[in-house]
């Protein structure tokens, strides 16, 4: 991506560090053993639907992928090959580093989970298992790496794909989730963690809100969305998404529609009227210490669940206690996440890009 380019869509980068948040807040798990009523049912109500801000992240790929390399990969002016190799080093240093530093944690603990399941999560492929020991093993958010990693290898040819075609694929695929979702709904009551697998962090379901960003890549080229891309109306996509998240549990909607068919088009929506950039709150996304934020938010997605895994130990069940515990767990992936980026993250990945102009030919655009 042009510099240009990316200065266009600076508030989408912004608004990663939001979503990353949001995945940062479901986390919060032990506010449903706490002895306060209202801990318990914010999380309950509210937090725990911050899950949704993957469907936001899926969506968000899609986009960005179109938008920096789809006419590149088109034309020739970028091999699949270079582009694999930057997808490729954009998310495995630091998952690899992340997780070895948790195997270690774990070792010492003496609680490593099965050898097959610490293998495929390092090599990315976890998420293909139903079995919860496998697909959330080590550092659990690092499934949807493993989904991205299946987006990025079907790219070259998504793309390749006539409009009609895909927009046919998109909505069949969303059909088939919500016919699956409504019979899960009617067959299983409570938790299952094959529905959560299948409708959660199976890779073929997520795939979808994959081609969505793709399809609304192309509608915001068209400008759709334009005219009501202003102030208003993103405060009001905004709060529809936060609604959603009351709202799915205030009418016990499904786990199955939860997971990701209920938050598919509010964040879609958000994505389109946002990448225009026209109003307010795009305009205060453009704020330097948000966009470092959003730049530091796959660092943060990847370094707060550990951190957090490690100081939940400290949960006193008291409101003050627990509050206090959530402000410091915050406060310190915030900072690690920070530091990983800047020290760590940027780094490598730049030293991997210049690498790969010898190894696999120059590639013009930047690593998204």
């Amino acid at each position: 991506m042009t510099v240009q380019s990316h200065a266009k869509l600076a508030q989408l980068t912004s608004l990663r560090f939001f979503a990353a948040l949001l995945v940062l807040l479901s986390h919060l798990v032990f506010f449903e053993q706490s002895r306060s009523p209202a801990l318990r049912g914010l999380y309950e109500v509210f937090l725990r639907q911050g899950a949704c801000g993957v469907t936001f992240f899926f969506i968000l790929s899609g986009f960005i992928l179109t938008h920096a390399y789809e006419r590149a990969l088109k034309t020739g002016e970028v091999s699949v090959a270079t582009y694999l190799y930057r997808r490729l080093a954009r998310i495995f240093p630091l998952h690899l580093a992340v997780g070895l530093a948790f195997i270690g944690y774990l070792v010492l603990k003496n609680d490593l989970p099965p050898t097959p399941a610490i293998w495929l999560n390092l090599a990315l492929l976890h998420s293909w298992f139903p079995e919860p020991l496998i697909h959330y093993s080590l550092n659990g958010p690092s499934w949807t790496l493993s989904n991205e990693l299946f987006f990025y290898t079907l790219f070259p040819w998504l793309v390749k794909m006539s409009p009609k075609t895909m927009r046919s694929v998109f909505i069949g695929g969303i059909a088939v989730i919500a016919a699956g979702a409504s019979f899960a709904a009617m067959r299983v009551h409570g938790y299952s963690p094959f529905v959560d697998w299948l409708f959660y962090v199976f890779p073929l379901t997520r795939l979808f809100e994959f081609l969505a960003g793709i399809l609304l890549y192309r509608a915001w080229q068209q400008g759709m969305g334009r005219r009501w891309a202003t102030g208003p109306t993103e405060a009001l996509l905004v709060a529809t998404v936060l609604a959603t998240m009351f709202a799915v549990d205030w009418f016990s909607v499904p786990l199955a529609f939860r997971y990701q068919l209920v938050f598919v088009p509010p964040m879609a929506a958000l994505i389109l009227i946002f990448a225009h950039g026209r109003g307010a709150l795009s305009g205060m996304l453009h704020n330097p210490v948000l966009q470092l934020l959003g730049e530091a938010s796959f660092a943060l997605y990847l370094v707060h669940r550990p951190l957090m895994t490690f100081m939940e130990r400290w949960a006193s069940g008291t409101a003050a206690g627990d509050l206090a515990l959530a402000s410091a767990m915050l406060l310190l992936a915030l900072t690690a996440a920070i530091l990983t980026y800047l020290l760590f993250d940027r780094p490598v990945e730049r030293w991997l890009r210049r690498r790969s102009k010898s190894a696999v030919g120059r590639d013009p655009l930047a690593a998204q």
